[in-house]
């Protein structure tokens, strides 16, 4: 089943063999659109699974997030010279949710495209992409809009959100871009 198969199926997700996954009627995400908020983030490593359609690159998302400083640890930070970006790579199925949740796709999508690509790995499903939902959500990392649509905000990748100074750099982390190199990433 494509993606365009599951964009069209309300609650319910087909498995191979004829099986179903039914996300209950009661389930507080359903027919929400998860939607990442803005933050840097790209691609590392190879293509490893794809099945999430053309919204899943099948890679491994990292994001970078600029750290944020009280007055001591600044002073800290610049003694020790620390980072002041956090590189946060996502595992297979985490990177897959997080791609998708792109305001675009409900989250029985999102469960869909996570059981089509994974199997019985991703199991079990609802309850994997529920967790990873609420986690990128307690990081402030997403939001969950009651239904789907185009953000107010960019939602690519590569882009350097408003208020943050990390220096901009290819979203393809695999590939040196030519320009001036982050020393934090």
């Amino acid at each position: 089943m494509g993606i365009n198969g599951w964009l069209n199926t309300v609650g319910k997700v087909e498995r191979g063999g004829g099986l179903e996954i039914a996300v209950p009627d009661d389930h507080p995400l359903l027919d929400t659109a998860p939607t990442r908020l803005p933050v840097w983030w790209g691609w590392r490593g190879p293509v490893c699974r794809t099945g999430g359609g053309p919204s899943h690159s099948g890679r491994c998302v990292v994001l970078r997030i600029e750290k944020r400083f009280t007055r001591l640890e600044r002073f800290l930070a610049r003694l020790l010279r620390a980072p002041n970006v956090v590189m946060r790579p996502l595992d297979d199925m985490n990177s897959l949710v997080w791609e998708l949740s792109d305001g675009a796709h409900r989250f029985q999508d999102i469960v869909a495209a996570m059981d089509a690509t994974f199997h019985e790995d991703a199991a079990p499903v609802i309850e994997r992409v529920t967790l990873a939902i609420h986690g990128f959500r307690d990081l402030g990392l997403m939001t969950v809009n009651p239904r789907p649509g185009a953000p107010l905000w960019s939602t690519e990748p590569g882009l350097v959100p408003t208020g943050q100074n990390i220096m901009p750099r290819s979203p393809d982390l695999d590939v040196s871009d030519g320009g001036p190199r982050d020393p934090q990433a």
